[in-house]
């Protein structure tokens, strides 16, 4: 049975946390009851929280303590993105149960902190908590913006783009879940995802996003979320969406397409812009991130999400609406 108390856990994930540069906007940081933030000029301060549970977003015979420590902050990370939000920190808060030692609490930094290092954001500060199970961690990232890209602006007319490509990290899953070794992309798709506020910023600065949403729980799902949030219909075609490179050589599509659509944590982003925008900053962008950036659909007068073919006409779904944790199996 371990004997660090939890002011020994605390202080061993804190000198971990040490590592990283104080951001010149974390006036006061982890290690007092509080941790005091001052925005840069211009800009408002933004926030997310996003829990991660054993057995529901994460198992330890999957991942590695600091693999669940990295994707645990690259969520909450990817919620900025979304809004086109800078990174500044993160305060995260654990309850575990109390026969995982101070050495599982260290792993678990090392991984939050392999995210924040990037973004040159920081640990704020958090607090711990015993459970008898499962594990659970939950984490508030603190983030600033000078101009914040919602949900709502998409217009009929915008057209669709999403970053990236969709499925790795679902295909990944489900080699896991038949007992299989993951093919190395997919796993890295699903043990290391890339929160993608650099690119959102650097679309935001130039006036390339009319709305915008994090692809957490599957393209399906979350184009639902930026459709009712905007009041317009996004068509979506089939066959442009750009399916992780392991799936292209399934032999049956539908099932690969269902996995890219519905699959769930890319942590890709799918945005609106206005007619022609992106035609001047698609080059530019793949050459800066070497990123790809595909246009899947378009806007149009309505409500929910419709899929079509290239030609225009409706296709089935290639996917269910996208994960809700009080309805989806885990």
């Amino acid at each position: 049975m371990p004997t660090d108390g939890e002011f020994d856990r605390i202080r061993a994930m804190l000198s971990v946390a040490s590592a990283l540069d104080p951001s010149d906007q974390v006036v006061i940081g982890p290690g007092d009851d509080a941790a005091v933030v001052h925005p840069r000029p211009n800009e408002s301060i933004v926030l997310s929280t996003d829990l991660s549970i054993e057995g529901v977003h994460f198992r330890r015979d999957w991942l590695t303590w600091e693999s669940i420590g990295y994707r645990a902050a690259a969520a909450a990370l990817s919620d900025l993105a979304a809004m086109a939000a800078r990174p500044v920190g993160i305060l995260v808060s654990l309850a575990m149960p109390s026969e995982l030692d101070t050495a599982v609490y260290e792993q678990i930094t090392c991984g939050l902190t392999a995210c924040l290092r990037p973004a040159d954001a920081v640990l704020l500060g958090g607090d711990t908590s015993r459970s008898p199970g499962p594990v659970m961690i939950d984490v508030v990232a603190v983030g600033g913006v000078e101009t914040a890209i919602g949900r709502s602006g998409a217009l009929p007319g915008d057209e669709l783009w999403v970053t990236g490509r969709l499925g790795g990290a679902a295909a990944a899953v489900l080699a896991l879940q038949s007992g299989l070794e993951p093919g190395p992309g997919d796993r890295r798709s699903f043990e290391r995802p890339a929160p993608r506020w650099r690119e959102a910023r650097w679309l935001a600065q130039r006036d390339a996003m009319s709305a915008a949403i994090d692809l957490s729980d599957g393209l399906a799902g979350d184009a639902a979320h930026l459709a009712r949030a905007s009041g317009v219909r996004l068509e979506i075609c089939v066959d442009r969406l750009p399916v992780a490179s392991s799936l292209e050589s399934w032999s049956d599509s539908s099932v690969s397409l269902a996995i890219a659509a519905g699959g769930g944590e890319d942590y890709e982003l799918l945005f609106a812009a206005r007619p022609g925008v992106m035609s001047d900053v698609r080059d530019e962008f793949q050459t800066t991130f070497g990123l790809e950036l595909s246009r899947i659909g378009h806007v149009v007068d309505g409500g929910g999400v419709g899929w079509v073919d290239r030609a225009g006409e409706p296709s089935v779904s290639p996917a269910a609406a996208g994960f809700d944790h009080f309805t989806d199996p885990v």
